[in-house]
């Protein structure tokens, strides 16, 4: 029985699809979920933000791969509620992240999850969010 509740963000997803710097981590995670000792959860930003960087990378055709891989995983999607609208609309007001990212982060937070990620965003919620923070790109 699944013990642990982990949410991905999109740049750990995107770690994993183009094998950056910490897509063991990932791996490990899904690996898990698969065997059902942890709960696994996406936010729907997700699709929007795989779709939306591989398309102008990678092109359509790319995009379309990703979504499908990653739809083939053992995770919960978590879609809109007024519930996430509401604390998304608070970290965003609150902190400075994307749209996007304030979904993810509510997400993990509805969920008591941690959030993985490597994105310096979330940095700021360090103190009401558990995470694990993933090698970040070097820019």
């Amino acid at each position: 029985m699944a013990d642990k509740n982990v949410v991905l963000d999109t740049s750990a997803v995107i770690a994993l699809l183009c094998d950056e710097e910490g897509a063991d981590a990932v791996e490990s995670y899904l690996t898990k979920a698969k065997k059902g000792s942890i709960r696994l959860y996406m936010s729907f930003a997700t699709i929007a933000e795989v779709f939306s960087s591989a398309t102008k990378k990678e092109g359509r055709d790319r995009a379309e791969l990703y979504l499908a891989i990653i739809k083939s995983w053992s995770v919960k999607w978590v879609h809109s509620s007024d519930e996430l609208c509401l604390s998304a609309g608070a970290l965003k007001a609150k902190y400075k992240m994307s749209f996007a990212d304030s979904f993810i982060a509510s997400t993990a937070i509805h969920y008591d999850a941690l959030l993985v990620h490597k994105d310096p965003e979330f940095e700021a919620l360090k103190a009401i969010l558990q995470m694990e923070i993933l090698p970040y790109k070097n820019r």
